[in-house]
């Protein structure tokens, strides 16, 4: 009977350590939105957020630390002189539209120059989502991509990083940075029940608007893909991230352990009787 009831805790302790947040996701950038297609390419970098609270900054700081890394840009070029580059990122948590400068901090790599908190943005197959918007975000109350953080322009190319945290506090009182506040807000395509729900979008530019610079020129990418105005989408790529790797915090992975070790004992035991 105490076999039983050792066992039975045990696995309740599991049950609740699985439950537990998590504080770190790693984001895949792999998803092509805005050709014809819809296509998945060869990823074109990362994305790596983590609770501030799990870095131990000793500053007392709440809130997100997210790094963007690129990679394999090249996939796009045509050949040409020119780079392709990241022009911005948009990510998606609720409520932020009242925040300023003073809910973010550049860390290391390249900082941003300027945080649009109330983007809510919309991006879709072959077009800017157009009227009625059918894509990822823009639907009517849909307040989807509400951040969009931008760098200088032809700055962030192949091979660098940005870091920035989001700090929860500020004038504004904000409360919503979190890992797993970030992950319950992915955003659904409103056009496309087919279509996976998405965490991050960014937004891969040749270096000049004109040609479209080192990007493929043949518009699959799409550079030549016009909205419903007919206007070019200055020669963009957009790119999302539909999958998210969740990291379990430091405590819950050792408590999984330290259960299973038990649990393990147990079994022994029983065995050896």
């Amino acid at each position: 009977m105490k076999n039983v009831i050792k066992t039975s805790v045990l696995a309740a302790l599991l049950a609740v350590s699985a439950q537990a947040s998590a504080k770190t996701a790693i984001f895949d950038l792999n998803f092509i939105a805005t050709n014809n297609y819809g296509t998945t390419s060869s990823s074109v970098g990362s994305v790596t957020m983590t609770d501030l609270a799990d870095l131990n900054l000793g500053d007392g700081a709440s809130g997100v630390r997210v790094t963007v890394r690129l990679n394999n840009l090249s996939q796009f070029a045509s050949g040409n002189t020119g780079a392709v580059w990241i022009s911005s990122y948009e990510m998606n948590f609720a409520g932020t539209d009242t925040l300023g400068n003073d809910n973010y901090r550049n860390v290391a790599g390249l900082g941003t120059n300027d945080i649009e908190w109330e983007e809510n943005g919309c991006v879709s197959y072959g077009t800017n989502c157009g009227t009625p918007q059918k894509g990822w975000g823009g639907a009517t109350g849909d307040a989807a991509w509400g951040q969009e953080i931008n760098f200088a322009t032809s700055t962030f190319t192949n091979g660098q990083f940005s870091t920035i945290d989001y700090l929860n506090g500020g004038v504004a009182g904000y409360t919503g940075f979190s890992v797993d506040q970030f992950l319950a807000n992915a955003v659904s395509n409103n056009g496309d029940t087919n279509a996976p729900d998405a965490y991050f979008w960014i937004r891969i530019r040749g270096n000049t608007a004109q040609n479209g610079g080192g990007m493929a020129s043949s518009g699959y990418w799409g550079n030549s893909i016009t909205n419903s105005s007919g206007n070019g989408l200055n020669y963009r790529l957009n790119v999302l991230a539909t999958t998210a790797t969740v990291v379990p915090e430091a405590e819950t992975f050792a408590m999984m352990m330290a259960g299973l070790g038990l649990i393990g004992g147990i079994v022994r035991r029983r065995k050896a009787v």
